[in-house]
């Protein structure tokens, strides 16, 4: 059964709306695989677009088929693989035209030519994490990660082949990608995370990103329904009351595997797949200066839970009056007090430093002004 849904080859929000499902895939969503006779690359009938041939050991790639045996990624520069032809004439990956965003499939039923023009500047100039250091020459178009603003960016087949993290996401991002530094954070939330009780004193994220002690005064939380839809594409984030064929919030959510009628954001009604629910909890903090904040449960840390290093790097606390002893310490009287002089810059290398010399100039000085008087 393919991974990538119908929708990941959708370029705007209309034809997402009223995507059908491919016409290679049978009604259980699943699709024939095909290999290639000469390369034997395997894909599934549906993600190449092509039809399953009646003798599986006469079909050939599309690269293959043109002869372009030295054929390479425009965007990885990698031969080999699942490749189609682009508008100008050049050669791209599927799954490096789904992963890049700009990037967008002419036909999409028979998901070529691909069109690579819309590109920016900016993305071609990301440079690959993983094969930046082997390659004196920069090629292609990288991807990020997803969560954030995490500047990582990579090829998609360089993180296919290290093992990141690539998901089917909603429309329109096609791809939902965690590079290596936020999958341990995952992971180790998934294995610490407690719930907070109101009156604990925790280490939270204030509005300048950095982080610093607090108190929980107050707890909410939010139920959300994960269901599939006939497309392949799911959500994560589905509200209760969105599903319009069972009422959840008197009834509770409905068995696993049930077949459920969703209300989208479109105002239409769409078949899905209930797959589960999930949870999301939000804390109100107050901090020492008694401003107040609504976090999520991923920026707060209990005291008994290790701190990431990145964590710790931002880590602060509350400054204590910097003036303190200007108002409260002891008095100090002005004779007790004595101003330090600060020599003019201007007359730097006019000062004289010879006591007998000033002993002398000073004496000269008195006797004038006894003169004077």
């Amino acid at each position: 059964k393919p991974l990538v849904s119908e929708i990941c080859f959708i370029d705007n929000e209309e034809n997402a709306v009223n995507c059908p499902p491919s016409e290679f895939t049978e009604d259980d969503g699943k699709s024939q695989l095909i290999s290639c006779s000469h390369c034997c690359v395997q894909v599934h009938s549906s993600c190449y677009g092509a039809p399953p041939p009646e003798n599986s050991k006469s079909w050939m790639c599309c690269r293959c088929s043109n002869g372009a045996w030295k054929a390479e990624c425009c965007l990885c520069s990698l031969r080999g693989g699942a490749l189609k032809q682009t508008t100008d004439r050049r050669w791209i990956h599927v799954i490096c035209a789904i992963a890049v965003p700009e990037v967008r499939f002419v036909s999409v039923a028979e998901r070529s030519p691909i069109d690579v023009k819309k590109i920016p500047s900016q993305r071609l100039k990301l440079k690959c994490v993983f094969c930046q250091k082997q390659t004196k020459e920069h090629k292609g178009a990288c991807v990020q990660c997803s969560l954030g603003r995490c500047p990582t960016s990579f090829h998609v087949t360089c993180a296919h082949a290290a093992g990141v993290m690539m998901e089917p996401d909603d429309w329109p991002s096609a791809v939902y990608i965690t590079c290596y530094k936020h999958k341990m954070n995952v992971s180790w939330k998934s294995t610490n995370s407690r719930e907070l009780s109101v009156g604990e004193t925790v280490v939270a994220k204030y509005r300048n990103s950095r982080y610093y002690n607090c108190r929980v005064i107050g707890r909410t939380s939010q139920t959300f329904y994960e269901v599939m839809f006939e497309d392949g594409s799911f959500s994560k984030d589905t509200f209760p009351e969105d599903i319009v064929s069972r009422n959840c919030l008197l009834l509770g959510p409905p068995a696993v595997g049930d077949i459920v009628q969703v209300k989208w954001t479109d105002q239409m009604l769409y078949n899905a797949t209930y797959h589960g629910s999930n949870i999301i909890h939000m804390y109100q903090v107050e901090f020492e200066d008694a401003s107040q904040l609504t976090v999520k449960r991923e920026d707060i840390y209990a005291l008994d839970e290790e701190l990431p290093k990145r964590v710790k790097a931002r880590l602060s606390a509350a400054s204590d009056m910097r003036f303190e002893d200007a108002f409260c310490g002891k008095d100090i009287m002005p004779t007790q007090q004595k101003r330090k002089r600060t020599e003019s810059s201007k007359y730097k290398n006019e000062y004289v430093d010879d006591a007998v010399f000033c002993a002398f100039l000073k004496s000269t000085c008195q006797s004038q002004r006894h003169k004077g008087q």
